[in-house]
């Protein structure tokens, strides 16, 4: 058997309703060990190509456009394999929500929607997966991990049976693949989410043969809009976002 790694990181606001950003991204870089192995290596390379220090930690965020260019070139011309889930915050079926879906319960069943697609990719490969996701402020992982179990005892469950083997947060600085997959969600999340009226979509379109794909299809699987129904997208959505035409 063959082990699969999860390294998880999120980007946006939980808030509902307009008072944050319109879009909740949190996305996952799958690897195998010896796609983990190649990617550290690709780690310290883009590290160097952009010129920060081997104790600066990676952060999209902070990066400039050329910078971001050439990360996401190096990351495309490695190997693994993007799930994303992308919540509209903004959306009546989010906002009307009772309880209100927002902060830790939203990311807590974002995360679940992400859990069962990469549950799916690694039960596709009759293999298993350890979830990394970043440690972050305001989550009790241990109020997750049993989340998580009670979500895997009841019968609607998407999550393949006993293919998670373990959930273990790791903050940024701990992690190189950690930080990859920061820059994955960063490149991701500014593909939806306007700033100054525009998107910027040249990240994602780079990365789109990383999706995870069950024969021809992306949506639902490698990418999941919620509330979203999958069927539905192209047509609710592509007006917006051109690049949808084209993943």
């Amino acid at each position: 058997m063959t082990e699969f790694y999860a390294y998880i990181d999120e980007s946006g606001d939980e808030g509902t309703g307009g008072k944050g950003t319109k879009w909740f991204v949190i996305t996952a870089l799958i690897a195998s060990q010896d796609e983990a192995t190649a990617l550290g290596s690709t780690y310290h390379r883009l590290k160097q190509r952009i010129n920060l220090s081997a104790d600066k930690v990676l952060h999209w965020a902070e990066l400039s456009h050329p910078r971001k260019k050439a990360v996401t070139e190096e990351l495309a011309n490695s190997d693994f394999t993007i799930c994303t889930v992308l919540v509209d915050t903004q959306h009546l079926d989010i906002v009307n929500t009772n309880p209100k879906l927002k902060g830790k319960r939203l990311y807590f069943y974002a995360f679940r929607r992400l859990v069962e697609r990469i549950s799916w990719y690694c039960d596709d490969k009759s293999d298993k997966v350890r979830l990394y996701p970043e440690n972050k402020a305001g989550i009790k992982y241990e109020e997750l991990r049993g989340y998580l179990d009670y979500i895997q005892s009841q019968p609607e469950c998407q999550i393949r049976k006993d293919c998670i083997l373990g959930v273990q947060p790791k903050a940024k600085s701990q992690s190189n693949l950690l930080q990859l997959a920061d820059s994955v969600c960063g490149a991701i999340y500014e593909a939806v989410e306007f700033k100054y009226g525009v998107i910027e979509d040249s990240y994602l379109l780079a990365l789109k043969d990383k999706l995870y794909r069950r024969g021809s299809k992306v949506f639902g699987y490698g990418i999941k809009f919620m509330p979203h129904k999958s069927n539905q997208i192209q047509q609710l959505l592509t007006g917006t976002y051109k690049w949808l035409t084209t993943i």
